[in-house]
C-alpha cells in the first residue's frame, strides 16, 4: 500500500500515525466586536484547540451581487462585523502572545497577501470558493499548506483544485463537510471520509456543522486527520454561526473525546501485547 502523505501546519503534523489535529473556527462569530474576538481566542486557547482560525476578508470582493443578487444581503452583515487591518494585526499579535497557532480563511487575494504579513502557518479556502482558480493559484503561491472543504464540489472540482494547490508549491488538507448550518446528524456522510482517503494520498478531515460533540469522535474513527469546529463565547447569540458553534465547556468535551477516540482505534497491528498472555490457551491442530 501506497504511504499516505503528511502536512506540516506550523508545528503540527496533519496525516496518519499524528494527533488528530483540532481546529477552532472563530469565524465572524465575534460580530465585530473587538472585545469579544479577544475573550474567543483566550477561551480557545484554554479550551485545548491546536490551531485558531480567523477570517480575513474584504466585504465587498467576498460576493458579486450581480451574479448572486443575495450577497448583497451577505456583504451588508459582513461589513458590520469586519475589522480594521489594524485590529486585526493586533488581534493576531494577541493570540500568538497566548502561544496560539493562527491561520486564516482569506476570501481574496489582498487578504491573503495581508495574512500572509501576519505570519499565517497556512490557509483554508472555503467550499464555496473551491472552485475560485485564481483565489486558489494565488493562496497556493504562498507555498504554505492550504485546508479546503469538498463540501458541495464534485470528484473533479476537488481534483483540480489538489493539482493547481500542488503545482503552485503547497501541500492540500481535505476536509469533508456538509455545506449546511446547522448541519443534521443523518446528512454528516461519514463514509465520505473513507472514500477520500481512498481516493487521495492527502490528509483528510471533518469539519463538522452539527450541533455538540457527538460526530467528532466519530470521524475519527472513519479517518479523519483533522477537525474543525466552529466556536464561540455565547451561544445565545443569533446571528452568524453563534447558535450551532461549540462554548469552551464543549470543545474541552470534544477534546477528550477525540483523544479518546484516537486511543480506542490504536493503530493497525496484527496483534496486541495485551493478549500475549494468552497465546499459550490456544489449541492448534492439524
Amino acid at each position: 500500500m501506497k504511504p499516505r502523505k503528511s502536512v506540516q501546519l506550523g508545528n503540527f503534523t496533519v496525516g496518519d500515525g499524528h494527533p488528530v489535529t483540532i481546529v477552532a473556527e472563530l469565524g465572524v462569530n465575534h460580530l465585530g466586536d473587538f472585545g469579544r474576538m479577544k475573550e474567543m481566542i483566550a477561551a480557545a486557547v484554554e479550551s485545548g484547540a491546536d490551531l485558531l482560525k480567523f477570517q480575513t476578508y474584504i466585504a465587498e470582493k467576498r460576493y458579486d451581487p450581480i451574479k448572486n443578487p443575495k450577497g448583497k444581503m451577505f456583504i451588508k452583515w459582513l461589513k458590520e462585523w469586519e475589522f480594521t487591518r489594524d485590529q486585526e494585526a493586533e488581534l493576531w499579535e494577541y493570540a500568538k502572545s497566548l502561544g496560539a497557532t493562527v491561520f486564516t480563511s482569506a476570501f481574496d487575494p489582498d487578504s491573503a497577501d495581508f495574512a500572509e504579513s501576519l505570519g499565517s502557518v497556512g490557509y483554508k479556502i472555503a467550499a464555496f470558493e473551491l472552485v475560485n482558480k485564481v483565489l486558489l493559484r494565488h493562496v497556493a503561491s504562498k507555498g504554505k499548506p492550504v485546508v479546503f472543504t469538498r463540501g458541495m464540489a464534485t470528484n473533479e472540482e476537488v481534483d483540480e483544485a489538489i493539482k493547481i494547490i500542488t503545482e503552485h508549491g503547497a501541500e492540500p488538507v481535505i476536509l469533508h463537510t456538509t455545506s449546511s448550518y446547522p448541519a443534521q446528524r443523518k446528512d454528516t456522510n461519514l463514509w465520505t471520509i473513507h472514500a477520500l482517503r481512498e481516493r487521495y494520498d492527502w490528509p483528510v478531515g471533518h469539519s463538522d456543522h452539527t450541533h455538540g460533540t457527538y460526530v467528532p469522535p466519530l470521524a475519527v474513527a472513519a479517518g479523519a486527520n483533522m477537525i474543525e469546529k466552529h466556536f464561540t463565547v455565547n451561544q445565545k447569540l443569533r446571528e452568524s454561526d453563534n447558535f450551532f458553534s461549540l462554548t469552551p465547556n464543549e470543545l474541552k468535551e470534544m477534546v477528550f473525546k477525540v483523544r479518546q477516540a484516537e486511543r480506542v482505534m490504536g493503530q493497525e497491528v496484527v496483534k496486541c501485547e495485551a493478549e500475549e498472555y494468552m497465546y499459550d490457551f490456544r489449541r492448534h491442530t492439524d
